[in-house]
């Protein structure tokens, strides 16, 4: 499966950059406005905060006259904030720009696929550059992940099928968006998420951290019979696996 893989897509929060978005304080705000705009929060308080927003604004919509729009404007602004704060600390993992570089040298085309807002992964980026070739956040897509349409909006912009890409993340709609989509899956593992997190889902790969993708994607070309190998030795700082 690994050894006809063109194109690679990453999570970016949790991946990609170590940053701390504080989900459980943003749930809680949000949860807020859905008691202002009259609902009773509970039933939406185990929900991913932008599918509860999706569901608080359609009920909204339903039984209210139109209020929907104005609780999702509230909503989303309480979310932006979140991550707009917790983007001012962000860094890459160690590691993670020498990736991408070595990816791309290779042959690779790169994506980044982020339900995180484009102004807080942008003011990241402004900081400290990745290399990509395309970066789609929710603001980009009508339908986010772990639905498979972010996945394939990326690759069709990047010119490559699902079947010949793979899709690295650490949470595990990650890995669900990538079966959606068809495409590989990769598993990273983090400190909130042990190797049985991703039980559930069945990634193709799991690994320690997703700078172990280099030298992996490097032994599957090194044994690949077409002979493609030699343009994959760069020494751009990516460690050789075990």
């Amino acid at each position: 499966m690994f050894d006809a893989i063109r194109a690679v897509l990453f999570d970016f929060d949790g991946t990609l950059i170590q940053q701390t978005i504080d989900f459980g304080a943003m749930r809680h705000r949000v949860l807020q406005v859905v008691e202002r705009h009259g609902l009773d929060a509970a039933p939406y308080a185990t929900m991913h905060v932008l599918e509860l927003i999706e569901r608080v604004e359609t009920r909204l919509d339903a039984t209210c006259a139109g209020a929907g729009g104005c609780f999702a404007e509230e909503a989303h602004a309480v979310v932006t904030a979140v991550e707009l704060a917790a983007a001012e600390g962000a860094e890459p993992f160690a590691g993670v720009p020498e990736l991408l570089l070595w990816l791309r040298d290779a042959g690779y085309r790169v994506g980044i696929v982020t339900r995180n807002c484009r102004l807080a992964v942008e003011r990241v980026l402004a900081r400290r550059p990745l290399a990509r070739d395309v970066l789609l956040t929710r603001d980009d897509v009508a339908r986010v992940k772990p639905d498979p349409e972010h996945l394939l909006v990326a690759l069709e912009r990047l010119g490559v099928p699902p079947e010949d890409a793979v899709m690295c993340g650490d949470h595990p709609m990650d890995v669900m968006a990538g079966k959606r989509a068809g495409t590989a899956t990769v598993g990273i593992l983090s400190a909130a998420l042990s190797a049985d997190g991703f039980a559930g889902v069945g990634p193709d790969l799991v690994l320690p951290s997703v700078v172990d993708l280099a030298p992996y994607l490097r032994q599957r070309r090194l044994q690949a019979p077409d002979g493609r190998a030699d343009g994959c030795r760069g020494s751009l700082g990516i460690p050789d696996g075990d």
